[in-house]
């Protein structure tokens, strides 16, 4: 368990020790005195930009089959109800 009044652990790059830091500055290395100098993050681009919407999906067109000779009317009634509710659907989603 380690505590926190002995500072961060720390590797020399010299000879490799680890050793805490005792929250001194500059940071020495106990056995061969070189200052350690933390290493420095690149800044990194973001991923994605703040402003950037989602691309409108767009469904493409439906075009209608002509009517076969074996269709039944029953099914092509449901068929319309359907296209009916994804009009409203598309409807309500274009007010939001």
């Amino acid at each position: 368990m380690t505590k926190p009044e002995l500072g961060i652990k720390r590797i020399c790059s010299n000879c490799n020790l680890k050793f805490y830091d005792l929250h001194k500055s500059p940071i020495v290395c106990p056995t061969c005195k070189t200052v350690f100098v933390p290493p420095t993050l690149a800044p990194t681009k973001p991923r994605r930009l703040p402003d950037a919407s989602p691309a409108a999906v767009q469904k493409p067109a439906i075009t209608p089959s002509p009517p076969d000779a074996g269709s039944d009317e029953n099914t092509d009634s449901l068929v319309k109800d359907e296209n009916e509710e994804d009009d409203q659907i598309d409807e309500d989603f274009e007010k939001e």
